[in-house]
């Protein structure tokens, strides 16, 4: 199985641009770049690409406009005000777990933050941002730092683990067709192995063991050995091999008179392993275009309660807050759980709001997702490693009122475009 295009990381960024230190008309004539004032500001807008090519090339207008004065303020600057000011980046506390997913399974993305002129330190419990020269200041540092928060958080909200009870040589053929998940071991368990990975992935993967065909065989290449040489034959003859013919869930070759091939996105597969598929969830496998409203295995008999505060949180002090509060209480597993039968702990949850139109308007999205039981799943807490526990889906919530977004926290002037567009990729908008 061909590895599957995830969605971007960054489909959409935005620039603030101020137009006294530099000629914005010198660095934004760019195919793609759409601009609009701001009160003093000019904001950008367009793709990662397009706006970390501005960025840098707006620093790098500004540090030609500003070379002789900051060479003034170097000569009368001391080397332990040098280094004070190399240190001024706040480091970006993180959860092991995800750090480890992301070093081993998205080092492409991850090294796209970092430019020749910053360096980064990682450890599993902190990340830290420092300008190689500190003649540029640690105006590339902290851009760096922000463009590793907004990554890690789009990867927080959208991993999962969960347990499987595979021995090794079930394993190994199906990981080489998810090369995009993590392995890990189970808890004190030999028979017991946990893969970390995006949902869509987890989701993709157990359809992909679930099938009939990969009950008896990882592959079914063998399955014309009882027949006869001429029946092999014509079938060879009779089927091409090219890649578009074969379902990308089963990997088999699909016979034209049992493949569906769906409406907007145009992708084929067989029938069966279509519908068996949308059972679990109404997207195509292959690009995510959803048919239909998504259901999600978000425990049954939870509830949303939403209150009011007049406290402002930070970044919004014009405006109140909305308080939900989620409750889902212990229960039994069902069958779109990880381990049927068996029982889940419970989860309350308290997240917040900013009560303005933009705040408003989330809200009812929100309610929409717990509605549809996307808000929460079962399985392993990528905090504590608990496995058979109620955890966010990948809806990002802030669940704090300070720390700004490494702590969940405001302020974060981006968190209701980032969360609007989480639950766009799910259908609700």
């Amino acid at each position: 199985m061909a590895e599957s295009h995830l969605p971007e990381i960054f489909p959409k960024v935005t620039l603030l641009v101020d137009p006294e230190t530099v000629d914005p008309s010198t660095v934004l004539k760019k195919p793609g770049i759409k601009t609009q004032q701001r009160g003093q500001l000019l904001e950008v807008d367009g793709t990662f690409e397009d706006i970390d090519s501005v960025f840098l090339e707006v620093s790098r207008k500004k540090r030609q406009i500003g070379q002789k004065e900051r060479i003034n303020v170097d000569e009368h600057t001391s080397s332990s005000m040098k280094s004070a000011s190399s240190a001024l980046v706040e480091p970006v506390e993180v959860d092991s777990v995800i750090m480890n997913y992301i070093e081993k399974k998205c080092s492409a993305e991850l090294n796209k933050i970092i430019r020749p002129e910053v360096s980064m330190q990682v450890n599993m419990k902190q990340v830290t941002f420092h300008p190689r020269d500190t003649r540029h200041g640690t105006i590339l540092a902290q851009h760096a730092r922000e463009r590793f928060v907004t990554f890690y958080q789009k990867i927080a909200t959208e991993l999962q683990s969960r347990s499987y009870n595979l021995d090794a040589t079930q394993l190994q053929p199906l990981l080489a067709n998810f090369p995009e998940l993590l392995l890990g071991n189970g808890k004190g368990k030999t028979d017991e192995i946990t893969l970390t990975g995006r949902f869509v992935s987890l989701e993709k993967f157990e359809e992909f063991i679930k099938s009939p065909a990969k009950r008896s065989s990882p592959r079914k290449i063998n399955h014309t050995v009882d027949m006869s040489a001429t029946a092999s034959r014509e079938k060879f003859e009779n089927k091409s091999l090219d890649k578009e013919e074969t379902c990308s869930i089963c990997l088999e070759q699909m016979v034209k008179s049992k493949m569906k091939t769906l409406e907007k996105c145009k992708h084929s597969f067989c029938s069966d392993c279509l519908k068996r598929a949308f059972e679990i969830k109404p997207v195509c496998p292959t690009c995510g275009v959803i048919y239909g409203a998504l259901k999600g295995t978000q425990p049954k008999g939870g509830s949303m309660k939403i209150t009011y505060d007049e406290l402002p949180l930070p970044g919004y002090e014009k405006y109140g807050t909305i308080i939900i509060q989620y409750i889902i209480p212990d229960g039994v597993q069902g069958d779109e759980h990880p381990n049927p039968g068996k029982p889940y702990q419970g989860a309350v949850r308290t997240a917040y709001l900013p009560d303005c139109t933009e705040g408003k308007k989330v809200l009812n999205l929100l309610k929409q997702a717990f509605d549809q039981r996307l808000t929460f799943t079962v399985g392993c807490s990528s905090t504590t490693g608990r496995n058979n526990v109620v955890t966010w889906n990948d809806i990002h919530h802030k669940t704090s009122y300070f720390g700004g977004p490494t702590a969940y926290g405001y302020p974060d002037p981006y968190y209701l475009k980032r969360v609007q567009e989480e639950l766009k990729v799910k259908g609700i908008y």
